[in-house]
């Protein structure tokens, strides 16, 4: 599994002693492997996240106490499932930021889109 380097990444830092970081990704028209990821790093480890494809109008949730890879997904209809880890992956935290997982039944992250995310602790 590698690290997915080829997008372009705007982040807005926590600031000060808020642990807040927002920040948006967009994805070039090559392919993305499924087996990689994105790693985003705020400085700190969230507590909580939220990434939203905005092109497909799909969004994951992860939430303090979830197992790593995993997620809350609202599809473009509004259907929400909860994705575990060894199924379709999800959002995986790191001592400084957090992972999404690239897999394409997930569809979170796919060439050519543009996501946002917001993470807080």
């Amino acid at each position: 599994m590698a690290e997915n380097i080829a997008l372009t990444l705007t982040q807005t830092p926590s600031q000060a002693n808020s642990q807040l970081a927002v920040g948006q990704v967009v994805f070039p028209a090559t392919a993305i492997v499924a087996a990689d990821y994105v790693e985003i790093d705020c400085g700190f480890k969230p507590k909580n996240v939220e990434w939203v494809n905005l092109t497909d109008r799909i969004s994951g949730e992860y939430f303090e106490g979830m197992a790593n890879n995993s997620c809350l997904k609202t599809a473009a209809a509004g259907t929400r499932t909860l994705e575990v880890t060894g199924g379709n992956g999800g959002i995986t935290l790191t001592d400084n930021g957090f992972r999404v997982s690239q897999n394409a039944t997930l569809a979170l992250i796919l060439a050519s889109k543009t996501c946002y995310y917001k993470a807080v602790a």
